[in-house]
C-alpha cells in the first residue's frame, strides 16, 4: 500500500459491515460480495444492462488545495468475462454536500484479467487538488459487462501518499513511479520504463535497461535547491549487472551545468533492495539540481530496478550544530575518504547502525593498537580560545574493551599543534558509548582529527561507530590570572550530561597532589549543575609554580563520569613580596614587602614532664606537637597600603598566608596576634611602617567566597543605570562593595 493513512473510513474501504457507505451509479446495484480481496467482503456491482457500473463513496472527505493525493482500488470478476476495464476517479468539490465538482481527475484505465482473480496492481490515479477544492469524493467504474454481469472491488483507498514533500524535493509522480515514468530521462546508453518485479513501495519501480556495454545514465525532472544547504539523495536499486550511484547536477537559474557531485558506487543484491545514498552540498549560483541514476554495463539488455527515488533536504537528518559534514558524520552516502583505520579494515555497517540504515564496520588485525581517525575542517571557522566537544558513538558487539578519545588540533599545513585525549572504560558490549570529551582550540587551529583508539583487541573484534559529532561547547576548564593573586577559572560544558548530575572542581600541584577549589558556599565538591558555565576566581592558589585545575560530572546515582584537567597556569610573584588573603573576602587581599627579620618559627611540644620516685629520669607524656608560631616582619609605604592591611587584619579572622618560590616556606592559615606598626624613621610626614605579625599556624577554614578582589566602585557604579539600580535589593553597603547576594 502506498498510502500510509487512508482518509476513507474503515467500512467504506472494506465494506465488512455493509454497503451503506458507497452511492450506486447509473446502471448499477450495488450489494455486499462475500469476495474478497482482503478481510471477509468487498463492494458488489451488478450492471441492470450491458454498460458500464459505477460506485461514489456517499460521504466526501476534508482535503486541502495543492496537496496531492493518490487513489486506488482493487477489482475482480465473480464470473470470468474478458475485455473489462477499470477506473478510478476523484471529483474535487469546494463543499462537504450539494454542488458540482471543480473538476476531476482520473486514472488510466486497466484491462482486468479474463478470469476470477483480484486484479494487481489496481487501477490508481495521483493528482493534485486544485485550487479551491476542499472535499473529494472517490468514483470506480468498471467498462464492458453485460447485462446481470457483476463485479467486486476491496480495499478502496484515497489520502496522501508515502511523501513527504518538506523532506523530498522530488514529485511522487517521479519517487514512486506509480503513474509512469515520465519525468524521467535516459541521458546515455540507455531506455528508462516502468516495470514490477519486485516494487519497493506501491507497485511499480523505475528499470533502466543498457542499450550496450558502457556508461549508462537516467536523470530525474530538476528540482529547486538552496546553495549551501546539504541535501541527501536516496533510492533502493536491485541489480545482477552490478554497482549503481547517484550523482547531483547542479543547474543556474538558466538550466546551465554548474558542476557534479559524483556519488561513490554500491554494490547490489541480485533479489531484495539495497538503500544507496549521496550527499552534496549546492554550490554558489545554483538554482536547481537533479538526481542521476548511474551505472556501468557489460553488455546490452542489463537492467537496475530502482524504486523510492528521494532527494532530501538533510537539515532535518543532521544533528543541530554538528561540525561534521553529515556525510562525514553518518556513511549514509558510504564511507567517507576522510575516515582513515590503522590497525584493522573498515566495511560499510548495514546492520545495527546508530542511526538511520549504515555506520563504519571495523575489523581490528590483532597487532598494535588500532586508531580509527577522521580529519576534517569544521563547517564553521575555529575560534580560538573556545570549547568545542567530540561525540562519536561506538560499539563493541562481542567484548567491552576500554578505549581513548583523542582530537588534534591541525595548523594550515596538517600538522597536530595540540593532542588530548580522555580514556574510557566499557562494561557493556550491548550498548552504544558516545566516548564524549571536549577540548579548547589553540591559536592556529584551522582543522581538526577525531580518534578512537583501541589496544589489545584480538584479530577479528568488530568495533562499530556512526553519527560522528564535533561541536561547540563540552565539558572544559581555562584558567588565567586574576587581580588579587588568584587564578580565574571558567569551567564551560557542565550541562552535557544530565542535569542530576553532580560537579567537583580541584586544584593539582606539580607532585599530582588535589585539593578543593573553595566556592561561593563551600569547597565546589558534588555541586549540583545550574548552568552550563562555572566561573569562580580560586585565590588559594600557590605562586609561581604550575598548577592545574579538573573539573569532574559524575552520575550520582550509576556510573557515569566525565572530566577535564586544564593546562598548566603559574602564577606570577614579586621574590621580596608575600600575599596576605582573606580566604572569604578577597577584596582584602594584599601583596607585602617582607622585612627582616625573617620569622623564627616555633612549634610547641605538648608533653608533661613527671618526676617519679625512686627513678632518675622522668615520665614524659606528650600529644602531637603544635602548628607554627612566629613573627612576620613587613612594611607598608604608604597611606594606601596602611589602610588595605588595617582592613584585611581588622576581621581578627583567619588569613591565608602566602610565600614566593624558592623561600623554603609552606603556604598556611594563619591566625594574626596583636600586631604593632611602628614609623621606620620619626618623621610625621614619612608614610612607610615597619608591621609585626604575631602569626599562629591554624587549619583551613571553611565557607566561601564572596565577590572577587577585582571589584572597585566603578564596577559598582556600572552596575545599574542609576543609584537607585545600584541599592536595590541590597541591606548594606558591606554587600554593595563585596558583590555578593543581599
Amino acid at each position: 500500500m502506498s498510502v500510509p493513512t487512508n482518509l476513507l473510513s474503515a467500512n467504506v474501504e472494506s465494506v465488512e459491515t455493509d454497503t451503506s457507505g458507497w452511492t450506486a451509479g447509473a446502471n448499477t446495484t450495488i450489494f455486499q460480495s462475500s469476495r474478497f480481496y482482503q478481510g471477509a467482503k468487498s463492494l458488489g456491482m451488478t450492471a441492470t444492462a450491458a454498460g458500464s457500473v459505477t460506485a461514489t463513496t456517499a460521504t466526501r472527505v476534508a482535503v486541502t488545495a495543492g496537496t496531492v493525493y493518490q487513489a486506488y482500488a482493487y477489482f475482480a470478476g465473480v464470473t470470468a468475462i474478458a475485455g473489462r476495464t477499470s477506473t478510478v476517479r476523484i471529483d474535487w468539490y469546494a463543499a462537504s454536500t450539494g454542488g458540482s465538482p471543480i473538476s476531476s481527475s482520473a486514472g488510466a484505465a486497466t484491462t482486468l484479467t479474463a478470469d476470477t482473480a483480484w486484479n494487481t496492481p489496481p487501477p490508481q490515479v495521483t493528482a493534485t487538488a486544485p485550487a479551491g477544492a476542499a472535499y473529494a469524493a472517490l468514483t470506480v467504474t468498471v467498462t464492458g459487462l453485460t447485462a446481470g454481469a457483476q463485479v467486486a472491488a476491496d480495499r478502496f483507498t484515497l489520502g496522501l501518499p508515502n511523501h513527504t514533500p518538506a523532506l523530498n524535493l522530488l514529485p511522487y509522480t517521479a519517487s514512486s513511479v506509480e503513474t509512469d515514468a515520465s519525468e524521467w530521462t535516459a541521458l546515455t546508453n540507455t531506455t528508462v520504463s516502468r516495470t514490477q518485479p519486485l516494487a519497493y513501495d506501491g507497485w511499480y519501480n523505475l528499470t533502466l535497461t543498457s542499450a550496450a556495454a558502457g556508461s549508462v545514465g537516467a536523470s530525474s525532472v530538476s528540482v529547486p535547491v538552496t546553495p549551501g544547504t546539504t541535501y541527501f539523495l536516496q533510492v533502493v536499486a536491485q541489480s545482477a549487472a552490478g554497482p549503481i550511484r547517484m550523482d547531483i547536477q547542479w543547474l543556474d537559474g538558466s538550466g546551465t551545468l554548474l558542476s557534479t557531485t559524483t556519488g561513490r558506487p554500491w554494490t547490489l543484491n541480485t533479489s531484495g533492495w539495497t538503500a544507496c545514498g549521496t550527499v552534496g552540498i549546492a554550490p554558489a549560483g545554483s538554482a536547481t539540481a537533479r538526481m542521476v541514476l548511474a551505472a556501468t554495463a557489460t553488455a546490452g539488455g542489463q537492467v537496475w530496478n530502482c524504486d523510492y527515488m528521494r532527494f532530501n533536504v538533510a537539515t532535518s537528518l543532521m544533528v543541530a550544530g554538528n561540525l561534521v559534514s553529515f556525510d562525514d558524520s553518518d556513511f549514509e552516502g558510504g564511507i567517507s575518504p576522510a575516515w582513515t583505520v590503522t590497525g584493522g579494515t573498515a566495511s560499510l555497517l548495514t546492520s545495527g547502525a546508530y542511526y538511520a540504515n549504515y555506520g563504519l564496520n571495523v575489523t581490528a588485525a590483532g597487532s598494535g593498537d588500532l586508531t580509527i581517525s577522521l580529519a576534517f575542517t569544521p563547517s564553521a571557522p575555529i575560534v580560538p580560545g573556545a570549547s568545542y566537544q567530540m561525540r562519536i558513538p561506538t560499539k563493541t558487539p562481542t567484548v567491552a574493551p576500554g578505549f581513548s578519545s583523542q582530537i588534534e588540533w591541525l595548523n594550515a599545513s596538517g600538522s597536530a599543534i595540540r593532542t588530548r585525549w580522555q580514556t574510557w572504560t566499557v562494561s557493556d558490549n550491548s550498548v552504544w558509548y558516545w566516548g564524549s570529551m571536549g577540548d579548547i582550540a589553540p591559536a592556529g587551529a584551522v582543522s581538526v582529527r577525531v580518534s578512537l583508539v583501541y589496544s589489545g583487541l584480538t584479530a577479528g573484534t568488530p568495533i562499530y561507530i556512526d553519527r560522528a559529532q564535533f561541536l561547540t561547547g563540552g565539558l572544559t576548564v581555562s584558567a588565567v590570572e586574576a587581580e588579587g593573586g588568584g587564578a580565574l577559572i571558567t569551567v564551560n560544558g557542565l550541562s552535557i550530561r544530565s542535569p542530576s548530575w553532580l560537579w567537583t572542581l580541584t586544584r593539582i600541584d606539580s607532585s599530582g597532589t588535589s585539593y578543593p577549589v573553595r566556592g561561593w558556599a563551600d569547597d565546589l565538591t558534588a555541586q549540583t549543575i545550574t548552568g552550563d558555565t562555572a566561573v569562580i576566581t580560586d585565590y588559594e592558589t600557590p605562586l609561581g609554580v604550575p598548577v592545574q585545575w579538573r573539573a569532574a560530572i559524575k552520575n550520582p546515582s550509576g556510573a557515569g563520569y566525565q572530566d577535564y584537567l586544564s593546562d598548566t597556569l603559574t602564577l606570577d610573584y614579586t621574590p621580596t613580596e608575600v600575599w596576605l588573603k582573606d580566604p572569604g573576602l578577597p577584596q582584602r587581599n594584599i601583596s607585602l614587602v617582607v622585612q627582616t627579620p625573617m620569622p623564627t618559627w616555633k612549634r610547641s611540644a605538648r608533653q608533661g614532664v613527671n618526676a617519679v620516685h625512686g627513678r632518675a629520669l622522668p615520665v614524659v607524656i606528650s600529644d602531637v606537637r603544635g602548628g607554627k608560631t612566629g613573627d612576620l616582619t613587613v612594611v607598608t609605604e604608604t597611606e594606601e597600603d596602611r589602610r588595605d592591611l588595617d582592613w584585611v587584619l581588622s576581621s581578627g579572622g583567619t588569613l591565608l598566608l602566602q610565600w614566593p618560590p624558592g623561600w623554603g616556606e609552606d603556604d598556611m592559615y594563619v591566625s594574626v596576634g596583636d600586631i604593632s606598626a611602628a614609623p621606620v624613621v620619626d618623621y610625621a610626614e614619612f608614610s612607610d611602617r615597619t608591621w609585626v605579625l604575631p602569626l599562629t599556624q591554624v587549619d583551613r577554614p571553611i565557607g566561601g567566597v564572596s565577590g572577587d578582589a577585582a571589584r572597585t566602585w566603578t564596577t559598582v557604579k556600572n552596575a545599574g543605570a542609576t543609584w537607585a539600580d545600584v541599592l536595590s535589593g541590597v541591606k548594606s553597603w558591606l554587600t554593595i562593595r563585596i558583590g555578593s547576594g543581599a
